[in-house]
């Protein structure tokens, strides 16, 4: 049985629920596309999903007490292929003012849970919307820091998202702290770089948490390509030979150099628009590139199989995508290929999510369960004055 609840928002079709399980039970969830909602609806409790914009969702709708609030807030506007419009509220991505509104009244009523993660594509550290987002945070009494985790580490997927952690400030956090900042693996010159544009009232807040890097490689891209897949159909040779004709001399240089070895190859083409022209590119890495939504502005991902010299193509298929992002075979994937393929592009990889419940969020909320002899978690110096609450208390 699981200890401890979260609120899941923005859910989509619940790869955060997922990975946080057993340790975490989700009590509440919601999203706004009709198609993720029937999604969820087939993999997890029907009855805590609630269909809703987060405008029309207020603090009294959510059920408590709650150890943690997870947002995965829309990340159009800040993402590259979103034309980087930025968190201003009315945007997609301005989507966080809503779930800032919701942890604003529940902490003005001692609601607010001692925990929140935000989860958002690496763009989110550029610009002046990571600034405004560690502002937000700390009107709300927290603490935080960031980590950008790699799915590639876990996966054969590249990646690379930006989780940010924010505790209570009343809550000691050093005992999850790195000590040598400078040398994390989670740390990347872009978060760096973040970092230093704060100002110093918003640095002396930040933690640099610790999470351990995975001892096992990623699994193997073999494991996740079907041989006999579903969903999709071969590309007749015509096909294949057009995106070829798409291929600049260095990428074709990759297929012949696959065609030329020994065994099977599995690669990845992306179809890009270089100086005015549609290019295709390959990748025989054992990584796909990262999935994104079709609205993204992004093309789908097309697999390249070369055997002994021979080379087919085809779109990914749905099950394949779900692979990607961690999901077991009997995840109850959508029926339509476009649904199935924006579900899996728009979800936060389930490995990576249970990495950071395991290492982090777990021993955190686990702090928080109080003694038998009745103390709670230790407080910082600083806030001993305010009493400590979760959600669904109220101080006196």
């Amino acid at each position: 049985m699981a200890r401890f609840r979260f609120w899941d928002f923005f859910a989509g079709v619940g790869m955060a629920e997922l990975g946080l399980t057993p340790d975490w039970a989700c009590v509440w969830a919601n999203d706004l596309d009709h198609k993720k909602a029937e999604t969820y609806r087939a993999n997890h409790v029907p009855s805590r999903f609630r269909l809703a914009d987060i405008a029309d969702i207020d603090a009294s709708d959510l059920p408590a007490p709650v150890q943690m609030a997870w947002a995965s807030f829309p990340c159009q506007d800040l993402s590259l292929a979103g034309w980087r419009r930025g968190m201003a509220p009315g945007r997609r991505s301005g989507a966080f003012w809503e779930f800032h509104r919701i942890m604003r009244d529940l902490h003005a009523d001692d609601r607010r849970p001692p925990l929140i993660v935000l989860e958002n594509v690496v763009g989110l550290l550029s610009g002046p919307d990571f600034p405004v987002l560690c502002e937000a945070l700390a009107a709300l009494d927290l603490r935080f820091g960031a980590l950008v985790v790699d799915a590639a580490r876990f996966l054969p997927q590249s990646r690379p998202r930006v989780f940010v952690v924010a505790l209570d400030d009343r809550i000691d956090p050093s005992a999850w702290e790195e000590a040598n900042p400078t040398e994390r693996v989670w740390t990347t010159r872009a978060l760096r770089s973040a970092w230093n544009g704060l100002p110093d009232a918003l640095q002396a807040r930040w933690v640099w948490w610790r999470l351990p890097a995975p001892a096992q490689p990623a699994i193997g891209i073999e494991s996740v390509i079907e041989a006999d897949p579903t969903g999709v159909v071969w590309h007749p040779p015509a096909e294949t030979d057009r995106l070829l004709s798409l291929m600049s001399p260095i990428n074709l240089a990759k297929i012949e150099a696959a065609r030329n070895g020994a065994g099977r190859r599995i690669g990845f083409l992306y179809k890009r628009t270089r100086q005015g022209r549609q290019r295709a590119e390959v990748r025989f890495d054992g990584r796909a590139g990262c999935l994104r939504t079709a609205t993204g502005g992004s093309s789908r991902q097309t697999v390249v199989i070369i055997d002994d010299g021979a080379i087919r193509t085809r779109l990914l298929s749905p099950r394949e995508a779900a692979r990607l992002m961690g999901l077991a075979d009997e995840f109850n994937l959508p029926s339509g290929y476009n649904e199935a393929y924006h579900a899996m592009g728009d979800g936060v990889a389930v490995p990576v999510v249970r990495w950071l419940g395991d290492h982090l969020l777990t021993p955190i909320a686990q702090s928080l369960v109080r003694s038998p002899d009745g103390a709670g978690p230790t407080p910082t110096p600083a806030a001993r004055a305010r009493p400590l609450a979760t959600a669904g208390s109220r101080s006196a």
